[in-house]
C-alpha cells in the first residue's frame, strides 16, 4: 500500500512556492471565426458550445490549456487517471499529444480494461519516433495498467504534472470528457506534495526511474 511519507511532510526550501496563478477551466468547444473548435473558458459553457462538445462524444476533443502545457513542456508528462485507453477516441488524441512534446519523462497510469493493452502499446510505439528527433537527453515512455490493482492506493480523482505544474481534472485528464466538466491548474507539483506522491506510486507499481 501506499503510506504516507514523513519526508514529504515538510516544506522543501529548494522547491517553487507557485507556479503560476491557479486557475479554473472548462474545455469545451468555442465558436471561433467560420466554425466550433477546442478550446477552454472561464466559466460553465453555454448550451451551444455544450451541445458541440457532447456530440462530438468521449475522446472526441481536448483542453486546448493542457494540450499547450504538455508541447511545451521540457521535462516531466505525468498521467494519472483509471479512465485513459478506453475504447473511444481518446488514444487518437493522446498519440497527437505526445507526438508535440518536448517532454522527456512521460508516464501514463491507469488501471487495466478491454483493449487498453493494445492501445498502450500505440504510445510506447511513439518512444523511437521522438527519440529520432531529440538531440538531448532521449525521451521514455511508461504506461501501467495497474492502477486498480489491490495493493495500490484508491485514488478517485484525476491528476496530472506537467514539468513542475499541478493539475487537477474533474472527469478525465485532458478535459477528454464528453459532459460539462472543469480542470484547475497552477500549482506547485513540489509545495503540493504531487511530485512525492507521484514517485512513491511509481515505486509501488515498479516504474522505473
Amino acid at each position: 500500500m501506499i503510506l504516507p511519507d514523513p519526508a514529504f511532510s515538510v516544506a522543501m526550501p529548494d522547491a517553487p512556492a507557485a507556479v503560476s496563478r491557479p486557475r479554473i477551466v472548462w474545455p469545451t468547444m468555442v465558436l471561433g471565426k467560420s466554425s466550433y473548435e477546442e478550446g477552454d473558458l472561464e466559466r460553465f459553457p453555454d448550451e451551444h458550445s455544450y451541445r458541440e462538445r457532447n456530440r462530438l462524444g468521449m475522446g472526441g476533443a481536448m483542453s486546448r490549456a493542457f494540450r499547450d502545457a504538455v508541447r511545451l513542456a521540457n521535462q516531466r508528462v505525468w498521467l494519472l487517471d483509471e479512465q485513459l485507453l478506453r475504447d473511444d477516441n481518446s488514444v487518437g488524441l493522446l498519440v497527437q499529444l505526445l507526438r508535440d512534446t518536448n517532454a522527456t519523462d512521460i508516464i501514463i497510469v491507469t488501471a487495466s480494461k478491454a483493449g487498453a493493452l493494445e492501445r498502450a502499446g500505440w504510445l510506447k510505439a511513439l518512444e523511437k519516433e521522438l527519440q529520432d528527433r531529440k538531440r538531448r537527453a532521449p525521451p521514455r515512455i511508461r504506461i501501467s495498467l495497474d492502477l486498480n490493482r489491490a495493493d495500490v492506493a484508491q485514488i478517485h480523482d484525476r491528476f496530472a504534472v506537467i514539468d513542475d505544474v499541478l493539475w487537477h481534472c474533474g472527469a478525465t485528464v485532458g478535459g477528454l470528457h464528453r459532459d460539462i466538466n472543469a480542470m484547475t491548474f497552477g500549482w506547485s507539483a513540489h509545495t503540493t506534495h504531487a511530485i512525492g506522491f507521484f514517485t512513491r506510486l511509481f515505486n509501488v507499481l515498479q516504474i522505473e526511474r
